[in-house]
C-alpha cells in the first residue's frame, strides 16, 4: 500500500485547522484584546490597561455569578453523569422491551429548542396557574407551594433541575454507545467465568468506558459553565442576581449595558475557569490513575 506523503496529510486537515482557528482561536484572542479597553461597541475604544480586571475582582455580581456557575457545574456533573450511566446500563439490557422507544424519549429534550423548554418550564413554575403548584394543591400539599422563580433561595435550583433534565439524554446516548462498542466476546468470557451483572459492570465495562467517562466529565463541566439560555429565558438572572451565572452576566454587560470591554473581561474569567477544570480533570483522571 502506497504511503501518503505528510504534506498531503496536512493538506487534508488544513480546512479543519483553518475553521478551528477562525471559529475558536481568533474569538478567544479578540476577547482578551477587548478586555483591556473601555468600549460600547459604537464609539472609539479607549485603552484602560487593567482597569476592567480591577473592577472584575471588586464586582459583587461577578462573585455571585461565579458561585452560581460553580453550583451549576457541581449539580450537573453529580446528577447528569450517574443518572445517564444508570439509564444507559438499563437500556443496554437486551431483554428490555421497547429499548428504541425509550432511547428516543430520553434524548428528545436534548434536541428541543432551549427557548421552547424555557417557556414551557416557566409556565410550569408559574406561581398562579403553573402545573407544579396546581399539582401540589391537587394532592393536598398546598403548604409547599412557592413562587419558584421569584424566590432567591429557589430560583437557581429550579433552573438547575431543568438543565439536568434537558441534557441527561445526551449522556445516556454517549454511555450507551460506549457500552455497545465493548466486544461481546469479552463480556461473554466474563459471564462464563461467573461474573454477575454488578461484577461485569465494575470490573469489565466501567474500566473500558473510562476514557468516555473522562470526556463526558469535561463536556458536562464546560457546557454547564457556558450555559445561559434557560437562565436568560426563565429568570433573566433574577431575582436580585440570585440565579445569575457568568455567561448570562457576559450577555447583560455586552448587550444591555453596552459595556463590550467589561463583558469580554468576564468572558476571559469564564475561559480561564474552563481551562482550569479541563487541566484538573486531565491531571486527576489520567489513564494511569484509572488503572491504579
Amino acid at each position: 500500500m502506497k504511503k501518503i506523503h505528510p504534506a498531503v496529510r496536512c493538506l487534508f486537515i488544513l480546512p479543519a485547522v483553518l475553521w478551528f482557528f477562525a471559529a475558536v482561536i481568533v474569538p478567544v484572542l479578540m476577547a482578551v484584546y477587548y478586555s483591556f479597553f473601555s468600549w460600547d461597541g459604537v464609539t472609539a475604544k479607549v485603552f484602560i490597561r487593567f482597569d476592567n480586571y480591577r473592577e472584575l475582582f471588586k464586582d459583587p455580581v461577578v462573585w455571585k455569578s461565579l458561585t452560581n456557575s460553580l453550583k451549576m457545574v457541581f449539580w450537573c456533573v453529580l446528577l447528569q453523569l450517574p443518572i445517564g450511566m444508570a439509564f444507559s446500563v438499563i437500556l443496554f439490557n437486551r431483554k428490555l422491551k421497547g429499548r428504541g422507544f425509550f432511547r428516543t424519549v430520553y434524548f428528545l429534550p436534548v434536541v428541543l429548542s432551549s427557548s421552547m423548554i424555557g417557556i414551557l418550564w416557566g409556565q410550569i413554575y408559574d406561581p398562579n396557574f403553573g402545573l407544579l403548584n396546581g399539582l401540589l394543591e391537587a394532592v393536598g400539599l398546598k403548604q409547599l407551594q412557592q413562587i419558584w422563580l421569584g424566590d432567591m433561595k429557589l430560583a437557581l435550583g429550579c433552573i438547575i433541575a431543568v438543565v439536568v433534565w434537558q441534557f441527561i439524554g445526551n449522556y445516556i446516548l454517549i454511555y450507551y454507545t460506549a457500552l455497545h462498542n465493548i466486544s461481546e466476546d469479552v463480556l461473554e468470557s466474563a459471564r462464563l467465568d461467573g461474573a454477575g451483572v454488578l461484577k461485569l459492570f465494575r470490573y469489565i465495562e466501567l474500566p473500558l468506558m473510562w476514557p468516555v467517562i473522562r470526556l463526558t466529565l469535561i463536556l458536562a463541566t464546560v457546557n454547564s459553565l457556558k450555559y445561559f439560555d434557560l437562565v436568560y429565558i426563565m429568570s433573566n438572572g433574577g431575582p436580585n442576581h440570585a440565579s445569575e451565572v457568568l455567561a448570562s452576566y457576559v450577555v447583560k454587560n455586552a448587550f444591555n449595558s453596552m459595556r463590550i470591554g467589561y463583558a469580554n473581561t468576564v468572558a476571559v474569567l469564564l475561559l480561564v475557569l474552563g481551562i482550569f477544570f479541563i487541566v484538573l480533570y486531565n491531571k486527576i483522571l489520567a489513564p494511569s490513575s484509572a488503572s491504579d
